[in-house]
């Protein structure tokens, strides 16, 4: 029995092996669909939630102490001629230095919807072409001059304000250069001398 087996079993043995079954490729990754990117919201300049009395009111006791003048912007979020102020004041015309001569507040008017006590109080007349409306103030709260920014356009741009035009008028009103201290300083030394007194300095600086 066992031999008569025997050529069956050697028989199968010289079947040649099965070839190894190969690996599965590996999954095609899946890549997401970008999403086009969203642009940034433009920058608001004017605060539509802020109590611009108050804030004018600061500006002013701030300007006092400084000696400088304030000016009031007035104007809309969705007002292109007022979105170009940052522009016009980088113009090589502009030829004044804001921060140094004003405290600028920025007091929303909407579309003459907003702030209309403030507009009357300091008797700014509203007009919708004519956005932004300036106010030049003195230290003490008093308007020294109004400008309607159609008036300070571009002439290629009526959309855009012109920086030489805008810088001409914030320069025309603002503050006087404080009075050289020397003679102030010469006529204090001479009423010491009479007096036999001293003279105490004190220096300091408009910032």
């Amino acid at each position: 029995m066992f031999l008569s087996a025997l050529p069956f079993v050697l028989a199968m043995s010289g079947q040649a092996a099965a070839p190894p079954q190969q690996p599965p490729p590996p999954p095609t990754p899946v890549v997401a669909a970008q999403r086009p990117a969203t642009p940034a919201a433009p920058r608001k300049i004017y605060n539509e939630t802020a109590d611009a009395r108050a804030a004018i009111a600061a500006a002013t006791a701030a300007a006092a102490e400084d000696g400088i003048r304030v000016l009031v912007n007035w104007g809309a979020n969705d007002n292109a001629r007022c979105a170009s102020f940052s522009a016009a004041q980088r113009a090589p015309a502009f030829g004044v230095k804001l921060t140094d001569e004003y405290k600028v507040v920025y007091v929303d008017v909407g579309h003459g919807d907003k702030n209309a006590d403030l507009l009357q109080a300091y008797g700014v007349k509203f007009a919708a072409d004519a956005l932004p409306l300036f106010t030049v103030l003195d230290a003490k709260g008093k308007v020294l001059a109004q400008a309607a920014g159609k008036d300070l356009a571009a002439g290629a741009d009526p959309a855009k304000l012109d920086g030489g035009r805008t810088g001409a008028f914030l320069k025309q009103h603002q503050a006087a250069p404080p009075p050289a201290p020397q003679p102030q300083l010469s006529a204090a030394l001479a009423e010491a001398r009479r007096s036999d007194k001293q003279v105490f300095l004190w220096f300091t600086a408009p910032w």
